[in-house]
């Protein structure tokens, strides 16, 4: 029995469309201040992928994050779904 063909889509291409390529993904995050923080400000991060060309990378950008040592493999995993959206499909 043969497997049928699957179609993949060319580099440069996303959502099956040609031309148009996925730059950036990410997710805003927003938490209450923590105890040793000095001004009730909360804390905001903002996690995204760039493109390099050759794939993307993730950046994040905030002023403070805090988070209890069990939140940590959580965290990761947030990052590798964050990055592993799919640029090409």
């Amino acid at each position: 029995m043969t497997k049928p063909i699957q179609k993949i889509s060319k580099p440069g291409t996303f959502i099956g469309i040609e031309g148009v390529e996925l730059t950036e993904v990410g997710n805003s995050f927003y938490q209450d201040s923590d105890t040793n923080q000095k001004v009730d400000e909360g804390q905001s991060i903002k996690i995204f992928t760039r493109s390099s060309g050759a794939g993307s990378y993730i950046v994040i950008k905030t002023k403070r994050w805090a988070m209890d040592a069990d939140d940590i493999d959580k965290f990761a995993a947030c990052l590798k779904r964050i990055v592993n959206i799919p640029e090409v499909q």
